[in-house]
């Protein structure tokens, strides 16, 4: 089952549970997809991508919403990121994206922050689903040891 179907079918059951927060959340990550296509065609990965950046424009509003001090606005906005992420591939723990990193520097053989670009590349070589800010955040801290 294609993301496009999984998301069509959740439509439909948070239709019948009347989950309305659920139900928006899903349309527009519909409108996303078909907004790229019209007909909805793309592929999974294509999908994810444009999931991805949706999902870290909710972060950013999120933030924004915290530092203004809209409790329910957040609350909300956490709410839709659970669901977005439900459509992502799992993200490598803090841990596993060390190792990760570790590994990444290894293979481009950087030796200074100068080289974080090769780092960044390499890492998404080897997982694609690691968190860049947090990824870039740890080879930071390595490169400058």
């Amino acid at each position: 089952m294609t993301l496009i179907e999984k998301i069509n079918e959740d439509i439909k059951q948070a239709m019948k549970d009347r989950d309305q927060l659920r139900l928006d959340t899903l349309r527009m990550l519909k409108s996303k997809i078909l907004t790229v296509d019209a007909r909805g065609n793309l592929p999974d990965s294509e999908v994810i991508k444009l999931f991805k950046t949706y999902l870290g424009s909710l972060k950013e509003a999120m933030e924004l919403s915290d530092s203004a001090n809209r409790r329910e606005a957040v609350e909300r906005l956490k709410s839709e990121i659970e669901i977005v992420q439900e459509f992502l591939p799992k993200t490598p723990s803090p841990e596993e994206t060390r190792k990760i990193v570790e590994q990444a520097i290894i293979d481009s053989e950087a030796k200074t922050k100068k080289d974080l670009g090769f780092v960044m590349k390499s890492i998404m070589k080897i997982n694609n689903t690691v968190d860049g800010k947090l990824a870039k955040e740890i080879a930071e801290q390595l490169l400058s040891e």
